[in-house]
């Protein structure tokens, strides 16, 4: 199992862009029901066997409270050398992160179908700058996952600041696993130990530089919003391979992961109205909603008072430039300015689907 440490530090000396680098659903679980147990059985150390259920607890991080694991840890490996709490790959603290590529887990396993995630475990991909081959999603203790599931065998249990209202769990026929949810985002890891958040605003877009899982990642908080920090506004200007030619409105992604983060080409919705954003379900998994916990951020060249948010249905808080509710596109291509400078292409620009187009955005 690769450590994260590790995975940027080859990331950063290769020089290229990192960016765009169930049987029913369990809304509220309680211990020792809901059919837990007939997968992964027999001891095999994997959270919720021998071991208990996965736990969910709270920790104070530089975005506020989010969620990490909690007991005493995730991925159980049986064959490590080392004692517990080392012998779990994920120890106590390990952030949890939700897929925008996913579809809510509510409502989802009905009539004995399995969930079906965007973060699969089925498509493998090999990418220029991560390695691979890997798939999106896995068990805690597989080596060839990037994002592996917080999976449970028994009802997950609400640790402190947790709301066990919001917490449950879905099983996944490609994990042959519950994977644990809250407020309907199936949980996964990242980050192996306490205070690292590696994985907030971590964007993997399309191939070959990346693997092409077209998701974005986010810290959770104990309200079940997405975490995904301050939104941070900038300009960049053209260059010779992108898609624009006058400088562009952009938000910043991969803040722990590449110095001084990428800016991302944010684009406006022709479907939307003014302060009112149309694009929900589907469409917001493909052109993703830019939102931001507290106020956003402007860098040089973007007028404050251009800026705003709007509530979307599900509460989170969207970023609007002169009142157009704002997005960045889950294919959006990475471009390299130097071994440590990156921006986007800005192909989104004219993409069609769900009844509008996307454009860029001139500040």
């Amino acid at each position: 199992m690769k450590t994260t440490r590790f995975k940027f530090a080859v990331i950063m000396v290769s020089g290229t862009l990192l960016l765009m680098v169930a049987p029913a659903t369990l809304a509220s679980a309680s211990p020792g029901g809901f059919g837990f147990g007939h997968h992964h059985g027999g001891g095999d150390g994997r959270p919720g066997s021998n071991r208990g259920a996965a736990v969910v607890s709270v920790t104070s991080s530089p975005y506020g409270q989010v969620l990490v694991v909690g007991g005493s840890g995730a991925g159980y490996d049986p064959s490590s050398p080392n004692a517990d709490p080392q012998g779990y790959l994920y120890p106590p603290g390990s952030s949890l992160y939700a897929a925008s590529i996913d579809s809510p887990a509510f409502g989802q396993g009905l009539f004995g179908l399995p969930y079906v995630a965007g973060c699969n475990a089925t498509t493998s991909a090999v990418s220029v700058v991560e390695g691979g081959p890997e798939t999106c999603a896995g068990t805690e203790t597989d080596p060839s996952v990037d994002w592996p599931a917080l999976t449970t065998l028994g009802a997950p249990i609400a640790g402190p600041g947790v709301n066990r209202f919001l917490l449950g769990a879905v099983f996944r026929a490609d994990l042959d696993a519950y994977q644990v949810t809250y407020a309907g985002h199936p949980l996964y890891l990242f980050d192996q130990g306490p205070n690292s958040f590696v994985g907030e605003d971590f964007f993997e877009t399309v191939g070959p530089l990346l693997f092409p899982w077209e998701t974005a990642w986010y810290l959770v908080s104990p309200n079940g919003q997405i975490n995904p920090g301050p939104a941070n506004l900038s300009v960049v200007t053209p260059q010779s391979g992108t898609e624009y030619t006058s400088d562009v409105l952009a938000t910043e992604m991969l803040p722990n992961a590449v110095p001084n983060g990428v800016p991302v080409a944010v684009y406006t919705f022709s479907a939307d109205t003014p302060w009112h954003s149309n694009c929900y379900g589907a469409c917001a998994r493909e052109f993703i909603p830019l939102t931001t916990q507290g106020a956003p951020t402007e860098q040089a060249g973007v007028n404050a008072g251009d800026v705003g948010v709007i509530t979307r249905w599900d509460g989170s808080q969207q970023v609007t430039y002169h009142g157009h509710p704002l997005y960045i596109y889950n294919q959006e291509q990475p471009f390299p300015l130097s071994p440590t400078a990156f921006q986007s292409v800005g192909n989104g620009n004219g993409v069609s689907a769900f009844g509008g187009t996307l454009s860029l955005v001139t500040p």
